[in-house]
């Protein structure tokens, strides 16, 4: 057979040690009830004037209030918001996509202030507004320097204006005005020359040329010459008089 082991007793002093260990203990969980106890009476001695005065004020005002507002319409109050929670809610979610829009609209509408103040710049760099400046001072002085009466011919001659207009930019009518201007130019340069004689001119009239220019120039009198055809009466400037 196997022998058993003895077990060995504690002796007197490790149940001195262990009974001292937790005496110490108790103690000290004692102290800290008892601590605990003395802060949440001082607490309780500092509330105590704050809840008394808060339950005075909350006395006067309930009973002010009560001359106008009983217990059943706080209670119908409290009924009607109480139903009203899932409204609210929808209606919180919607102030938060509001909000949401709101940043992004504040971010784009940054972008395009920034975008427009580039091309504002630009603009004035290249002299835009200058010419808007000067442009609206043109205009004014073109609109006090005609009468009613200039302004009443002008809109009844408008539209011969514009085919006249429409006559003189044509391809042809360009070329022969700038070839005009370049010829004239030239004319002024040689002012100091000495004019040619008789015998010169004639010898360039041999020039095909100058015949055709002489030519065009004839042409150009006759048509300046011929008596100007009678205005229709919506076009005609001359204000008639009553018989």
């Amino acid at each position: 057979m196997t022998a058993v082991p003895d077990t060995v007793a504690p002796s007197v002093e490790e149940r001195l040690d262990y009974l001292t260990t937790q005496v110490d203990e108790l103690v000290m969980e004692m102290r800290r009830q008892r601590q605990a106890r003395e802060q949440w009476g001082e607490l309780t001695h500092e509330l105590a004037p704050v809840a008394r005065d808060a339950v005075d004020v909350v006395s006067r005002e309930f009973q002010e209030l009560s001359q106008d507002v009983t217990i059943e319409d706080a209670t119908e109050f409290l009924r009607t918001l109480a139903r009203s929670l899932p409204k609210m809610q929808g209606l919180m979610l919607q102030l938060d996509s509001l909000s949401e829009l709101t940043s992004e609209v504040t971010s784009l509408a940054g972008a395009g202030v920034a975008k427009v103040s580039d091309s504002l710049a630009e603009a004035e760099r290249k002299g835009y507004f200058a010419f808007a400046r000067h442009g609206a001072e043109m205009v004014d002085e073109i609109v006090t320097s005609f009468s009613e009466e200039d302004v009443t011919a002008l809109r009844d001659n408008v539209v011969l204006i514009l085919n006249t207009v429409k006559e003189l930019t044509q391809p042809e009518v360009m070329t022969l005005l700038n070839r005009t201007g370049v010829s004239l130019q030239s004319v002024q340069e040689d002012a100091g020359v000495e004019p040619p004689s008789v015998f010169a001119l004639l010898r360039q009239m041999r020039d095909p040329q100058v015949r055709r220019g002489l030519g065009r120039t004839l042409a150009l009198l006759r048509t300046v010459g011929e008596d100007a055809p009678a205005l229709p009466a919506s076009t005609s400037t001359t204000p008639t008089t009553p018989a």
